[in-house]
C-alpha cells in the first residue's frame, strides 16, 4: 500500500517561510514514522519556474536591505489591498502551468503551504480543474498580516495568535476553516547536549563571562556595525558572538576592525552556521531581529531578547509582545540603548526581571500539535478537539509595568487594535469543528506546456 503524500510549500526567502514548515514536517516523521512520504520543496525554483522564483527573491532581498521602503509599501497595501492581491494574481498564469504539472504528476493528498503565493497557485488550479490535494494554509506571521495572505480558497487556514485569527473573521473570513495552534519549532532544534560551558570553551571564549548572541539576517539591515562598534568601545566585561549567516562582507570587516581589539569585550565573528540552537543556549541574552522564526526560537530557550529595528510592520506586533511580557527588551538602531541595556543586563535586576516574565508564560511548541492535526484530516477523521475548543497557552500573562530597563516599544503596525491593552496570547484555536474538505472529482486535464510565456 502507497504512503499519502504531504508536501510543504514554501518559499526560501529567510527563515520565516521555511522553519514553520521544516519544524511540522520533522515532528509528523516523529510522531508517524514511515506513515507518510514528506517533502519540503522551495516552491517556484523546485517546479521549474526559477525565472519567476529569482525575481521574487531578488526583490524580497532588496526590500530587506531598506526597512523604510517596505514598511511603506506595506502601508499602503492595508489602505489599497484588493489592488495589490490582485496585481499578484497577474503573476499566477504563468506560476499555474507549472503548479498543474506539479499536481498532475506528483498527486500530493495534502499540500502545507507557508507563503501566500504558493496558497494561490494551488488553490487556482484546484478552482478551475477540481483536482488537486487538501489545502492548508500556514499564516508565518504571528500577530499581523499584509493582505495577501487573505485567502479563502483553502480547506484549512492555521494561525498562532487569537489576534490575527479575528483580524481575518472580520474580513468574513468561513470561521470554520479557521485554526489556531503556537508557532512551531523544530523539535531537533530544542535538544541540545553540550553544557553552555563546553560550547563556549569550544569557542575560546570565557565561560565566567556573560554572553550575548548577535543574530540580525544574512542581509545586515540597518547600521549593525556602528552599533557593536560602540558597544566593543563601551568596553564591557562580555563575550560577543556575532552571526553574519551568508553575509560575507560584514563578516570580514568586524573580524578585522572588532576581532582583534583588546579589553574587556571578547566578540567572535561567525559565517553561515548550522548550531544556533547552541548558541543560543549558551547565551545568557540574545540580539536579534523581530522576525518570527528567530524570535520564537530564542523565545523556546527563554532567553532574554533585545530586539533590533523591524524590517516590516508585521513584526512590530512581536516586539511588543516581548517588551510586555517583560522577557527582553528594545533598542533598535540605537548604540545608546544598546550599551545602556546591555550594562543593565550585565548588572543583574535586568536580567532577573526577564527570568520573572519567563517564570509567568508557557511557550508551547506548536509543531507536534500541527503534525497530529494533519494526521486527523488525512484520516478522514475531525481535526483534534482540543485544538478547537481549548486556548493552547503560550504567554498569556500580561507585563508587569516597571520590571527592567525597557525601552519604549516601536509604533505599532497597521492592524485593527481592538483589543488594546490586552497582550495577545500566540495560539487561541476557533471553537468550531471545521467541516471535511469537498472531494473532488479528479480528472486528467490536458498538460500545459511550461515553456516560458
Amino acid at each position: 500500500m502507497s504512503r499519502k503524500k504531504i508536501h510543504f510549500a514554501m518559499i526560501e526567502a529567510g527563515g520565516g517561510h521555511r522553519s514553520p514548515a521544516l519544524a511540522v514536517q520533522e515532528a509528523l516523521e516523529e510522531q508517524f514514522p514511515g506513515k507518510y512520504e514528506t517533502r519540503v520543496l522551495d516552491f517556484m525554483k523546485d517546479l521549474g519556474c526559477t525565472e519567476l522564483d529569482e525575481m521574487h527573491k531578488k526583490a524580497w532581498k532588496y526590500l530587506l536591505s531598506h526597512p523604510d521602503l517596505t514598511k511603506g509599501i506595506q502601508a499602503f497595501d492595508f489602505i489599497t489591498g484588493p489592488v495589490n492581491v490582485n496585481l499578484y494574481k497577474m503573476f499566477l498564469y504563468r506560476f499555474s502551468k507549472y503548479v498543474m504539472r506539479y499536481l498532475y504528476e506528483e498527486k500530493p493528498d495534502l499540500v502545507f503551504s507557508t507563503h501566500y503565493f504558493n496558497t494561490m497557485g494551488v488553490a487556482y488550479i484546484r478552482r478551475r480543474y477540481e483536482i488537486g490535494p487538501v489545502l492548508v494554509n500556514y499564516l508565518t506571521e504571528v500577530f499581523d498580516f499584509d493582505s495577501y495572505w487573505h485567502l479563502k480558497t483553502v480547506d484549512y487556514y492555521l494561525v498562532a495568535s487569537e489576534r490575527a485569527r479575528q483580524k481575518l473573521l472580520k474580513t468574513r473570513f468561513p470561521a470554520d476553516k479557521l485554526f489556531g495552534f503556537p508557532y512551531p519549532v523544530r523539535p531537533s532544534f530544542l535538544r541540545v547536549s553540550r553544557e553552555p560551558a563546553q560550547i563556549l570553551e569550544a569557542l575560546a571564549l570565557d565561560p565566567s563571562r556573560k554572553t550575548m548572541l548577535i543574530t540580525l539576517g544574512s542581509e545586515g539591515i540597518g547600521p549593525v556595525f556602528r552599533m557593536l562598534e560602540a558597544l566593543v568601545e563601551a568596553d564591557l566585561p562580555l563575550n560577543m558572538i556575532f552571526v553574519a549567516g551568508k553575509n560575507r562582507e560584514l563578516e570580514q570587516q568586524i573580524q578585522g576592525q572588532l576581532c582583534q581589539r583588546t579589553g574587556a569585550t571578547r566578540i567572535l565573528a561567525l559565517g553561515f552556521i548550522e548550531n544556533l540552537n547552541e548558541l543560543i543556549h549558551a547565551s545568557d541574552f540574545c540580539f536579534i531581529k523581530p522576525g518570527p522564526a528567530t524570535t520564537w526560537e530564542v523565545l523556546s530557550f527563554r532567553k532574554p531578547i533585545l530586539f533590533f529595528e523591524s524590517a516590516q510592520l508585521s513584526e512590530n506586533p512581536n516586539i511588543r509582545y516581548v517588551v510586555d511580557n517583560s522577557l527582553g527588551y528594545f533598542v533598535g538602531n540605537s548604540p545608546r540603548k544598546l550599551i545602556r541595556t546591555v550594562g543593565a543586563l550585565l548588572e543583574g535586576p535586568a536580567l532577573e526581571a526577564c527570568q520573572r516574565g519567563y517564570a509567568g508564560v508557557e511557550i508551547d511548541n506548536g509543531a507536534y500539535h500541527i503534525a497530529r492535526f494533519l494526521d486527523e484530516i488525512l484520516e478522514g477523521g475531525r481535526p483534534l478537539a482540543r485544538a478547537m475548543e481549548q486556548r493552547i497557552r503560550a504567554g498569556v500573562r500580561r507585563a508587569r509595568s516597571g520590571d527592567g530597563p525597557g525601552e519604549a516599544r516601536p509604533e505599532e503596525s497597521h492592524s485593527d487594535e481592538g483589543d488594546s491593552g490586552r497582550v495577545d496570547s500566540p495560539a487561541v484555536s476557533p471553537r468550531r469543528r471545521p467541516a471535511a474538505p469537498r472531494r473532488r472529482r479528479r480528472r486528467e486535464p490536458r498538460m500545459p506546456s511550461t515553456g516560458s510565456s
